[in-house]
């Protein structure tokens, strides 16, 4: 993998913090992928696309929030369609989470909390609002044969995205959708090939599987580096272990010990035969489909610890976890749902 982050060299003045226009710099960068043939590769987006509006909650109402600053948004534009926009906190309690814009007026935005307690966002916290990536935009029709292999049928399909349901739950879950790309789109497995599926949305907390048959490829990703924290949800079940397929939306390797996880997140093991919540990474050098984890760790006795390994060795730091893979946050049975939060200030 290649990485490079460089700050913008042009500032973006139409940001308002407030009711002041603020002159801001973001940083931004490239990470190089490569997806070897006949396996399957973990991806997260890493960068996000430019935010449209950054601002602070003047209030919120439910699940409306209205924003400082006057956006003069027309009704309705920043509802789905061929762009859907998420906003991320930037303070408060629910810092670095993400919800789904569902519509909007001149100044305000209704989300879907996901599972996440809205009501804790008070005025003063602070946003930015960001369409996500979507296949297209993602895999753009004039990458094929670099990021991705074009299908020459929907019978005979090359190279294949496939993703997890977030909503599903248990282990060693399947993918619950499959999309391709054919006669200059993107394209579902089980839906007529006559379906665009260009915008379908490609969630920053998340990763999902890039499956390449006979043609290795190199995904480019590039954009905007999200600074101070980002977020998701854990979700556990009852009577079950739970499987959250996680995303380090950070272009930068990471250790065990910077994830933050072990203090928000994740349980502790009482014993190391009396595992808790299990982390499952994957080998950046494995290959193969259905690839499973190459390593499991459990966070006990203050350190992160290896299945397998003597329980006195501390994993903190000398693993690492790549930037733009996935990891598997193994929820243990009757577990609640947690909030992470990752500090990319490192």
């Amino acid at each position: 993998m290649n990485v490079l982050i460089r700050p913008l060299l042009a500032a973006v003045a139409l940001l308002p913090l407030g009711l002041h226009a603020q002159v801001t710099s973001d940083i931004s960068g490239y990470l190089r992928i490569s997806a070897a043939a006949n396996t399957d590769t973990p991806i997260t987006t890493t960068f996000a696309r430019p935010s449209i509006w950054r601002s602070a909650i003047s209030s919120i109402s439910g699940s409306t929030i209205t924003v400082n600053g006057s956006p003069a948004w027309t009704a309705s534009s920043l509802a789905p369609g061929t762009s859907t926009y998420y906003a991320r906190f930037t303070s408060g309690a629910l810092n670095g989470q993400f919800v789904t814009v569902t519509d909007n007026g001149a100044s305000t935005i209704t989300v879907d909390a996901a599972g996440l307690n809205i009501g804790s966002v008070v005025a003063g916290d602070t946003l930015e609002i960001t369409p996500y990536w979507t296949l297209a935009t993602l895999y753009p029709a004039s990458d094929a044969g670099t990021s991705f292999v074009a299908s020459s049928s929907p019978l005979v399909r090359q190279t294949q995205l496939l993703f997890y349901d977030a909503s599903a739950t248990g282990i060693n879950r399947a993918p619950s959708s499959t999309y391709y790309f054919y006669n200059g789109s993107w394209r579902k497995v089980g839906v007529s090939a006559a379906t665009s599926f260009d915008n379908t949305v490609v969630y920053p907390d998340s990763y999902f599987i890039q499956r390449n048959t006979a043609s290795a490829t190199a995904l480019t990703l590039s954009g905007r580096v999200m600074t101070g924290y980002i977020g998701t949800i854990l979700e556990g079940i009852s009577g079950s272990q739970n499987d959250n397929y996680v995303g380090l939306a950070f272009p930068a390797d990471t250790t065990l010990a910077a994830t933050g996880l072990a203090s928000n997140g994740f349980s502790a093991s009482s014993s190391p035969l009396n595992i808790s919540d299990r982390l499952l990474v994957f080998d950046p050098a494995g290959t193969g489909y259905n690839r499973a984890p190459s390593a499991t760790y459990y966070y006990y006795n203050s350190g992160w610890r290896k299945v397998g390994s003597s329980a006195s060795t501390d994993f903190s730091t000398s693993t690492i976890l790549p930037a733009g893979t996935g990891i598997i946050v193994r929820k243990a049975a009757n577990a609640v749902a947690a909030t992470w939060q990752f500090n990319t200030q490192l």
